[in-house]
């Protein structure tokens, strides 16, 4: 019964989050099924490990209820919005609209489409398990040191295949021929900017690794200079260069929003290294003005489609129409502040708001702004518990860095991620690819995991 002890499932956690970009980055029905099924299995696992005493409960559930029962809420909201066990009078109108029209009695639900908050739900809580699963499964420090090796090693692999493909003019996403953003580099994902944000992630497990190995000794004791010079050359730099490499992957998918926001994240982590002690401000300053020339040269050789499209955003159609985008979606969560329209049912509620400001030939299937669009979902009460919980986790990552007296590097991660797809989050949709909503959670558990210090029972 090996499989149901921590280590193993752990294992089996980490390779289902590094292989989940891997088929479109899982942004497909199957795929983000698959994923669904295999972390419902882990859990399943886990709970059996318990009651055959090979697992436990590392993180008391008492710490998690800040995060556990707002989401929790959100869910069973989720749920209510998909059928009639709600008052009538909080029914979307849609439903009216469409009995009057077929003559038919209908049975209504504060959802537009019910089938697609059921699906939403699901999604949801895959990500809650992963989440869940990281804190139980991450608590052991050398599992939180392999989960973060293990994201950066997986961002350089996803980013040399890229770059390999892109380079070679290899217009393919695995045996598939590109049919969209031809000539950017998105490695297995379809969308550059999704891709892009993944990108990120992985520069900053890079630069965490970086950071940890220039940490300071314990109990003040200074290197001497060869062991400096061994830390910074067998150590640092090889991860230094894998950021490096990840860094001209993201710049070649030409996403302005990802690598805005890759530095935004970039620079969270730096604070919170310095915060929790870890390097001191000194380095990392001198840190902060290498990864400006490192990104300026890196910019100069792969960044030109990016830095054109940062100078000219008029350049791109979808940047022209965003404002109106932003704009329809705050008329449609002034209409239903309180119920929303259901959760993952932007699609068709939007379809009734759309008008002839956004008249370009195009589908919107999401707000290109994730904080717009989960307020219009789920409605402002449902959404501000939504970040409550997101909050709550962040809160908890920010006390262990200055409570916690080693391994601070895993809570600096978690706060950086966070971030990132967060200022992402303001102009795009990434977190809402399964790929990088799992990649996420995973390193917001293990932060939140080691949040906490040993002696705290």
């Amino acid at each position: 019964m090996r499989i149901l002890g921590h280590p193993a499932l752990f294992r089996l956690l980490v390779a289902l989050v590094v292989l989940a970009p891997l088929p479109l980055g899982s942004n497909r029905p199957w795929a983000w099924s698959l994923l669904a099924v295999a972390t419902g299995v882990l859990l399943l696992l886990w709970c059996l490990g318990i009651l055959a005493g090979q697992s436990n409960t590392p993180v008391p559930l008492r710490r998690l209820w800040p995060v556990a029962l707002p989401f929790g809420l959100v869910v069973v909201w989720s749920a209510l919005q998909m059928g009639g066990a709600v008052s009538a009078d909080w029914h979307h109108p849609l439903w009216g609209e469409a009995a009057q029209t077929l003559g038919i009695a209908l049975g209504g639900a504060v959802s537009v489409d019910p089938t697609m908050t059921a699906t939403a739900i699901l999604r949801l809580l895959c990500y809650g398990g992963v989440f869940l699963l990281a804190v139980q499964l991450g608590r052991e420090r050398t599992r939180a040191r392999e989960a973060l090796i293990a994201v950066a090693i997986a961002g350089l692999f996803y980013a040399v295949y890229g770059l390999v493909a892109h380079l070679s003019g290899w217009e393919r996403i695995l045996w598939l021929d590109k049919w969209a953003y031809i000539g950017d580099l998105t490695s297995t994902f379809v969308n550059r900017n999704a891709y892009g944000a993944y990108a990120g992630l992985g520069v900053l497990c890079c630069l965490a690794l970086f950071f940890h190995a220039l940490r300071e000794r314990r109990h003040g004791k200074a290197r001497r200079a060869y062991e400096l010079a061994e830390t910074v050359l067998l150590r640092a730099l090889p991860l230094l260069l894998g950021a490096v490499v990840v860094g001209s992957a993201l710049l070649l998918s030409h996403s302005r929003g990802a690598f805005v926001s890759t530095g935004v994240g970039i620079l969270a982590l730096m604070m919170a290294v310095t915060t929790a002690g870890l390097v001191r401000p000194r380095v990392t300053l001198g840190v902060g003005f290498a990864l400006s020339g490192i990104g300026v040269a890196v910019l100069g050789v792969s960044g030109d489609g990016t830095v054109r499209r940062l100078a000219n955003v008029a350049q791109n159609g979808i940047a022209d129409v965003r404002p109106d985008l932003f704009r329809l979606t705050v008329d449609a969560i002034h209409d239903a502040p309180l119920t929303g329209h259901g959760l993952g049912a932007f699609l068709p509620a939007f379809r009734i708001y759309r008008d002839a400001s956004l008249s370009a030939p195009t589908v919107w299937e999401f707000a290109h702004n994730v904080h717009l669009e989960t307020a219009m979902d789920l409605g402002l009460p449902a959404a501000g518990l939504l970040y409550f919980a997101w909050a709550a986790a962040l809160f908890v990552c920010l006390r262990g860095l200055v409570r916690r007296r080693r391994d601070q590097i895993h809570p600096s991660v978690a706060l950086a991620a966070a971030t990132l797809v967060a200022a992402h989050g303001a102009v795009d949709f990434s977190i809402q690819m399964p790929a990088v909503a799992v990649t996420t959670m995973l390193l917001l558990g293990v932060g939140y995991a080691q949040s906490w210090r040993t002696d705290e029972k």
